[in-house]
């Protein structure tokens, strides 16, 4: 084990060390194949001992090497010896495992301290989630799922998940569906080491794939509810941390909940269909809304006014709104309408489409973006996912995920990581490094799954079965 790890580690520094030195791939080659010889040598004979002598370089050198490590060689020299894990996890040093995690997942606050902030906090940040990230289809997941008396009653049409705290793996989540109602659900680890799941005795809990064992599965309980749609609830907007959650739905309505006091705050009328897509932007000041008459509308929600509406692609109603992402850095909007295997690029200030992505062989049902980067995701009828970089002209795709057998109804991307859901009644995980087969396939729902969310370990699906499902996949 200790010769392998040398062996990678050897490896990561020459990679390192040709990002810094800038040195040609010949010379690069050359250094390899004698930082390779001398770990071989290392396990020997002396009798062997004939290579040619190698002086080292100070450690303090190193540290300017360790600027230039992408994040994962940087976990493979932190593992290499004493010294150099010495220094990486010097509080000084934190600076350098800031930059990893931010290169990484691309600026994601990530998960949250509920304690005193340690002095090595972006590396303890970098390493928990990479842990995490690293062990994805490792192992088989453990799923709680909850349906019943206490759950929805009709079909999950919406999740979202909120952040976890590290110290203590509690975290917060929402759902929606079409019976109207809204669910905010708590999520805790089971104490006690037992097979049992905490919550109440009228939900049905089951597990599947591996029992719950040493208080590893978060089970989710319902905290809170909100009513007040009249109909079906299309999409939600959670931001915990700014306190915010809007729903939009067949009513026609969009409606601000506190999340202290369960109750609606404001409604915002306007759309005369069902509203299906909803963003929000300038720090949860501004929202925009999409609708199945195809119109757009942005919101202030100081005033509760619409302050801009723009109407259906080519005046035609019958291209509803599917859905948006927002990529508000770059001032863009993205829409896919129906009937439409394109997606429109809006000025955010105009919400005039200003070309179009080209890709898709049939409708767009899902996109997501991340919000720190010019990558977001796509999801078809054509039963693809596909990856575009939206600092390219007119969008272009950069990669193409294949494996459903149905058409992926929604996703998200986090970073490199990508979780589709489908028709086909699965959940596939994929890393966009890795366009191949996907890392991870979730199987449990007895329907098609119209909604799935994700943090690091956890994933939450939404079916048409009127389930809920919590995945932990490590």
């Amino acid at each position: 084990k200790e010769t392998s790890r040398c062996r990678v580690a050897l490896y990561s520094v020459c990679l390192v060390l040709r990002r810094a030195m800038r040195v040609e791939h010949t010379a690069s080659r050359g250094l390899w194949w004698e930082l390779q010889s001398e770990a071989a040598v290392s396990k020997q004979s002396a009798a062997s001992s004939s290579r040619r002598p190698c002086v080292p370089l100070l450690i303090e050198n190193w540290e300017g090497i360790f600027r230039f490590a992408p994040p994962a060689e940087l976990c493979a020299l932190r593992a290499a010896c004493r010294e150099w894990r010495g220094r990486l996890d010097d509080p000084e040093g934190d600076g350098l495992w800031e930059a990893a995690y931010r290169a990484e997942w691309r600026g994601q606050g990530g998960a949250v301290w509920h304690v005193e902030e340690p002095a090595n906090l972006w590396r303890l940040r970098f390493l928990t989630r990479w842990w995490a990230h690293g062990r994805w289809g490792t192992r088989q997941p453990t799923v709680c799922t909850l349906m019943g008396k206490k759950a929805h009653t009709g079909t999950v049409t919406c999740v979202a998940l909120g952040e976890f705290t590290l110290d203590s793996g509690e975290g917060a989540a929402v759902s929606s569906s079409d019976d109207g109602a809204i669910f905010l659900w708590r999520f805790a680890r089971v104490g006690g080491g037992n097979n049992t799941l905490a919550g109440s005795p009228h939900a049905v809990a089951m597990q599947h794939h591996r029992q719950c064992q040493g208080g590893d599965i978060r089970c989710p309980q319902r905290a809170k509810q909100f009513y007040g749609h009249a109909g079906p609830v299309w999409c939600l907007h959670f931001s915990p941390e700014q306190g915010q959650l809007l729903s939009g739905g067949y009513d026609g309505t969009i409606k601000s909940w506190s999340l202290q006091d369960e109750r609606c705050v404001a409604t915002l009328r306007g759309h005369e269909q069902w509203v299906t897509a909803l963003q929000s932007m300038q720090g949860g000041r501004r929202v925009i809304s999409g609708g199945s008459d195809g119109v757009i509308k942005l919101w202030d929600l100081d005033s509760l006014e619409c302050s801009l509406s723009v109407g259906p692609p080519n005046d035609n109603p019958r291209h509803s709104t599917s859905c948006m992402a927002l990529l508000e850095q770059q001032g863009v909007l993205l829409s896919a309408h129906a009937g439409m295997p394109h997606l429109l690029r809006r000025d955010l200030e105009t919400m005039r489409p200003r070309d179009c992505c080209l890709g898709h062989s049939d409708d767009i049902y899902a996109i997501h973006a991340d919000p720190s980067s010019s990558l977001l995701v796509s999801g078809s009828k054509d039963r693809t996912v596909r990856v575009w970089d939206t600092r390219l002209p007119a969008g272009k795709c950069v990669g193409v995920l294949r494996a459903h057998t149905g058409a992926v109804l929604d996703l998200k991307l986090q970073g490199n990581r990508i979780v589709s859901a489908s028709m086909d009644k699965t959940v596939r995980m994929w890393d966009i490094r890795e366009q191949g087969a996907p890392v991870a396939t979730l199987e449990g729902h007895s329907a098609e799954v119209h909604c799935v969310d994700f943090r690091d370990r956890m994933v939450l699906s939404g079916s048409r079965d009127t389930s809920l499902k919590a995945w932990t996949v490590i």
